[in-house]
C-alpha cells in the first residue's frame, strides 16, 4: 500500500479489492454504531406501527408506548432485538451502502462515461441494485428482529437470537425466512434511494456552489437533510413491512392484501403510523451513519463519498 495526497488530507492507494472491502466495513461499522444507538426508537417506532388503533390516538403516542415497555418489560426491554439488529446492519446495510460505490464505478465504466458521477440517473441506478441485493439477502436477520422487537402478551418470547430464528425455521423453514422480502426489499429500495441518494446529491451541490467544504460540519448538515428525506420516503413502506413480518396468524396474503386492509380497517394516515419516531430513529441513525462512514473512510485513506 502506497500513500498520495490530496488536498490536505492522506489517500492511501489500494488495490480495488482491498478498497471495495474496506468500504464494506465502514458502511458495516458505521450502521452497526447507528443502530446500536438508536435501538430504543426503533423498537418504539415498530410497536407504533403494529397497534391496530386508529391512527392518532394517545395510547400509540411516543411517550406511553415507551412507558408501559418500562413498567411492564423492564427498561431493558428498549435494547430488545439489539444482536439481531447487529446482524442486520452488517449485512443489509454494508452491501446497500458498501457497494454503492462499486456499482457508482461499474455502470459510469459499462455507460462507457454516459453515466456521469455528478448526474442523478447513476445515483438511482447503483443505489437501487445496492439495496435490492442487500435487502433480499438479509431477510432473515430483519424478520428475527421485527419479531423480537414486538410486543408479546406472554412477555418476552425469544431469550436469544438463535432461539428467534430457531422459533421461524419450526413455522416454515428456509421460505419462513424469507416472509416478506417483497416489501423488505420495496423498503430497502425507497429508502437506500432517498437516504443515499439525497445525501449525494446534496453535498455535490452544496460543494459545487461553494456553501460548505469536505468536512464535518459538510456531513453532518448533509445527512440532516438525506433522514428526513428518507423517513418521509420509507414510513409507509415500512409499516406494511413491519405487519407482514409480524404477521403469525397470516391475516395479511401479500403486499397488496396488507395494504388494501390498512386502508379498509383503519385510514390512509396508518401508513404514517410511526412517523415521529421514525423521523427520530432514521434521522438520527442517517446522521451517526454518514458522518462515521466518512470518519471511517479518511482513517482508512479512501475517497469521501
Amino acid at each position: 500500500m502506497a500513500t498520495t495526497t490530496t488536498g490536505s488530507s492522506p489517500t492511501a492507494v489500494w488495490s480495488p479489492g482491498a478498497q471495495n472491502a474496506l468500504i464494506f466495513l465502514s458502511a458495516a461499522l458505521s450502521n452497526m454504531y447507528a443502530s446500536a444507538v438508536s435501538n430504543p426508537l426503533d423498537i418504539i417506532k415498530v410497536r407504533q406501527q403494529l397497534q391496530m388503533q386508529a391512527a392518532g390516538t394517545t395510547a400509540n403516542s411516543f411517550w406511553a408506548i415507551g412507558a408501559e415497555m418500562a413498567r411492564r418489560e423492564g427498561p431493558l426491554s428498549l435494547m430488545n432485538g439489539l444482536t439481531a439488529s447487529m446482524l442486520r446492519e452488517f449485512s443489509y446495510s454494508g452491501i446497500r451502502m458498501g457497494t454503492y460505490d462499486f456499482f457508482k464505478d461499474t455502470f459510469s465504466r459499462l455507460s462507457g462515461g454516459k453515466l456521469q458521477n455528478e448526474g442523478l440517473a447513476l445515483k438511482l441506478l447503483s443505489a437501487t441494485v445496492a439495496s435490492t441485493l442487500g435487502s433480499a439477502i438479509a431477510n432473515p436477520t430483519d424478520l428475527v428482529k421485527v419479531r423480537m422487537q414486538a410486543y408479546s402478551p406472554t412477555g418476552r418470547p425469544y431469550t436469544t437470537t438463535r432461539a428467534a430464528f430457531a422459533s421461524v425455521w419450526r413455522e416454515g423453514g428456509f421460505r419462513a425466512l424469507y416472509r416478506g422480502t417483497d416489501a423488505t426489499t420495496a423498503r430497502g429500495v425507497v429508502l437506500t434511494v432517498s437516504q443515499i441518494c439525497s445525501y449525494d446529491q446534496t453535498k455535490q451541490t452544496f460543494k459545487r456552489h461553494g456553501w460548505m467544504e469536505e468536512g464535518l460540519p459538510l456531513h453532518a448538515t448533509v445527512s440532516m437533510i438525506a433522514g428526513f428525506v428518507c423517513s418521509v420516503a420509507s414510513n409507509p413502506v415500512d409499516v406494511v413491512k413491519v405487519r407482514l413480518m409480524n404477521d403469525k396468524e397470516r391475516r395479511y396474503r401479500g403486499v397488496v392484501d396488507c395494504v388494501r386492509q390498512i386502508l379498509a380497517k383503519e385510514s390512509p394516515a396508518a401508513f404514517f403510523k410511526g412517523f415521529p419516531m421514525c423521523w427520530a430513529r432514521l434521522g438520527a441513525h442517517t446522521v451517526l451513519t454518514f458522518v462515521a462512514f466518512e470518519r471511517l473512510r479518511l482513517w482508512f485513506g479512501i475517497r469521501p463519498m
